[in-house]
């Protein structure tokens, strides 16, 4: 059957690879590393580095226990390699990125069929650096408004500073945050 692999669809592959079967599985590394390569060299111009990435995505496809799940195989993986290079950049140069609840981006996550804990986890993760980096103020005023749902005269209140000043801060840090949703949409979905 190995000489037959090369024109099984991808529904029957996954199958296979499930099941432990090798040969399925370099049928479709062969099928899609090279797309894959191009996605992660294009943002990350070392090849080394983008190699990496891209053995990590097949990996995780091996080890994946919802393999057989998967509807658009290269959507996914092509999804995967966007999320590998947002995590390999927030490590290494501290490029930060925000909520993706904000402008859909959860929902392209589900419909491209990603396992939605595991982009949710790290998704928030990175929001959560973000709101972490915003000056101190203007961090505590965007928690006492987001995290506690005080209203602006509350905050106001509470930190002894005009109500102006408050919502004025809350709407600088909203903006900034709006940048970073912008530059993950163009990780995401180049």
């Amino acid at each position: 059957m190995k000489n037959n692999y090369s024109s099984l669809e991808n529904l029957t592959l996954q199958k296979l690879i499930r099941a432990g079967d090798q040969e399925a599985f370099r049928i479709i590394y062969e099928r899609y590393w090279d797309k894959i390569f191009v996605i992660c060299n294009n943002r990350i111009p070392q090849k080394d580095i983008a190699e990496d990435l891209l053995q990590d995505i097949f990996i995780s496809l091996w080890n994946n226990p919802k393999l057989e799940e998967i509807q658009n195989l290269e959507a996914y993986l092509s999804q995967a390699a966007k999320f590998s290079i947002i995590k390999y950049l927030n490590r290494s140069s501290r490029i930060d990125f925000v909520d993706p609840n904000s402008y859909g981006l959860l929902d392209r996550v589900e419909e491209l069929g990603l396992d939605d804990a595991l982009c949710i986890k790290e998704l928030q993760q990175l929001i959560f650096q973000e709101v972490e980096r915003l000056p101190e103020k203007a961090k505590i005023i965007f928690n006492y408004s987001r995290i506690d749902h005080l209203d602006s005269r509350e905050i106001a209140e509470k930190l002894n500073i005009s109500h102006r000043t408050v919502e004025n801060q809350i709407s600088k840090s909203l903006k900034h945050l709006r940048i970073f949703i912008n530059n993950l949409k163009s990780l995401l979905f180049f």
